[in-house]
């Protein structure tokens, strides 16, 4: 019998850019997501890709003004609509980021990256296990590998066959 996990998929910044800006990786990353249920982001995720966002447009000039508003707009419905009313952990508890930074110690990764496996961790689809664990879903590879040492599911989609 063949079956498909039930999981969800975390999307860092790398991996929200590449669905609404045509990129390397956007492709596949697409495809791969077309048949996945539950796809999610941190509110630090979200913020982060729009910052690449406002940096390709204005500082690179690698997207037009148009092509900045439409993935802007694009990513914050999608957003919306798919993720902002997951609880996800508390980014300005001292606790959070005491762990954060003794994550950022260990990796060192930066805040937004450890926040982002911290969030993966103990986050609102924390609970998941086995085949239906949680994906981190980055185009970075540093991160990925920093995720599976702290004993997550990650896929580095650039390079790495889909899970």
């Amino acid at each position: 019998m063949s079956y498909s996990a039930c999981r969800a998929n975390c999307l860092d910044a790398s991996a929200l850019v590449k669905i609404h800006i045509y990129e390397d990786g956007s492709d596949i990353l697409r495809a791969y997501l077309k048949q996945e249920a539950t796809k999610y982001t941190t509110p630090f995720c979200f913020y982060e890709a729009l910052g690449v966002l406002k940096t390709m447009w204005q500082y690179r000039k690698t997207i037009s003004e148009a092509q900045y508003l439409d993935a802007s707009f694009g990513l914050a419905a999608w957003y919306c609509a798919a993720t902002v009313r997951i609880k996800d952990i508390d980014l300005a508890s001292p606790l959070t980021f005491d762990a954060v930074k003794r994550l950022v110690e260990k990796t060192s990764l930066d805040l937004s990256d450890a926040f982002q496996i911290l969030s993966v961790k103990s986050g609102y689809f924390s609970s998941s296990i086995g085949d239906s664990s949680t994906v981190l879903v980055t185009g970075d590879k540093k991160l990925a590998a920093a995720a599976r040492v702290e004993g997550l599911h990650a896929w580095y989609f650039m390079e790495e066959p889909a899970p």
